[in-house]
């Protein structure tokens, strides 16, 4: 019979080596260290309850056994640290890294740890993670981003919810309107439309009546708030926005250079434009650029984001500054039970630089 406290094992075939790092169990441990599995255990689980020398006795037999302790098993019975999931779309660009640092900045000084998942859209990989999620006990779910706005969006988000309240994870949405069918999910969002309106303030108060709008249209939660609140502030002026004012553009500087070339060229054109984006703005201006038109003298641009590149555009991009990591600090202060379950609508900020200005003509 072989020694309980030799570090070597049998392999299959016969030969003996030392084991393998990792496949040490915590009886092992105990035995090596001569305790109890329960003393050993308490060790692990940070108790104040054990004598100096044989919490030196178990560490070491640890560290010679090449012991690792199953975090996710003390997670799941709530003696290890938690897991707070942020779930997006796709991470992309400098919004859902703040976003991003902001949630995780509390789950570090919470003791917990923040996983990013994405989905890209899919929604069977999504009803997967979630699953998963649930099996592994994460602490929260923080669901990021502009999401569908349909009444198939709102079920499934209420059954995700459902799911993860039954394990007694929290799922909060981050950088989303409410869900108007399922008012116990909590969300924490950004007032787009008075970002927008913003936009438009400023460039009436320049002078300008004429004033575009490039975004994407209807079907997702972002763009829908951020057309709105054009048209809100446009109605809000009395001023008139006709179609031709209006013009689709997806979220790539690209789709903004095409459709901005589209509005520029006509006869009426806008003497200027809100962006839903900043993508949308830099193609923008590449637009007006290469039909000879002066920033912001022939032309005024406003975006949406204030993401870092634009500040430093000829002339510096006038802009909405979102507060996106407050959004995923307060999300997950939520999430974690450190303040009020309740929706929160945080307030944009203006950020005035070189791109909008009195009309050359009105």
């Amino acid at each position: 019979m072989s020694n309980p406290d030799e570090a070597s094992t049998t392999r299959r075939g016969g030969s003996r080596g030392p084991a393998r790092v990792g496949s040490a169990n915590l009886r092992d441990v105990a035995a090596r260290a001569g305790v109890s599995p329960a003393t050993a255990s308490r060790v692990f689980g940070g108790s104040n309850n054990v004598h100096a020398d044989t919490r030196e006795r178990v560490l070491a037999a640890a560290d010679e056994l090449g012991y690792v302790v199953n975090g996710l098993a003390r997670a799941m019975t709530g003696r290890g640290p938690g897991m707070i999931a942020f779930v997006v779309r796709s991470m992309i660009g400098p919004t859902f890294a703040s976003l991003a640092a902001g949630a995780e900045s509390v789950a570090t000084a919470n003791g917990h740890l923040l996983l990013i998942a994405t989905t890209e859209g899919d929604q069977e990989r999504e009803r997967e993670l979630i699953a998963t999620l649930r099996e592994q006990r994460a602490r929260a779910v923080l669901y990021v981003g502009s999401t569908e706005s349909d009444a198939a969006f709102d079920a499934r988000i209420a059954g995700y919810a459902k799911d993860l309240a039954d394990v007694d994870a929290s799922l909060v949405l981050c950088g989303r309107p409410p869900v108007a069918g399922a008012p116990t999910i909590v969300s924490v969002d950004y007032d787009h439309r008075a970002g927008v309106g913003a936009g438009v303030d400023e460039l009436v108060a320049h002078g300008h009546t004429r004033i575009g709008y490039l975004g994407e249209g209807k079907g997702m939660t972002t763009a829908e708030q951020r057309l709105d609140g054009y048209r809100k502030a446009m109605k809000r002026h009395g001023l008139p926005h006709p179609r031709d004012l209006v013009h689709d553009a997806a979220n790539t500087e690209d789709a903004g250079e095409l459709a901005a070339l589209e509005i520029l060229s006509t006869d009426h054109r806008p003497t200027a434009i809100v962006a839903m984006t900043d993508n949308i703005a830099i193609g923008t201006y590449r637009a007006a650029r290469a039909l000879g038109l002066r920033i912001p003298d022939d032309v005024s641009i406003v975006g949406f984001d204030d993401v870092p590149i634009v500040g430093d555009l000829t002339p510096g991009l006038t802009t909405v500054h979102p507060p996106f990591f407050e959004v995923g600090v307060r999300a997950a202060r939520i999430a974690l039970g450190l303040d009020q379950a309740e929706n929160v609508l945080l307030q944009p900020t203006f950020v005035r630089r070189g791109s909008a200005a009195a009309p050359a003509e009105e």
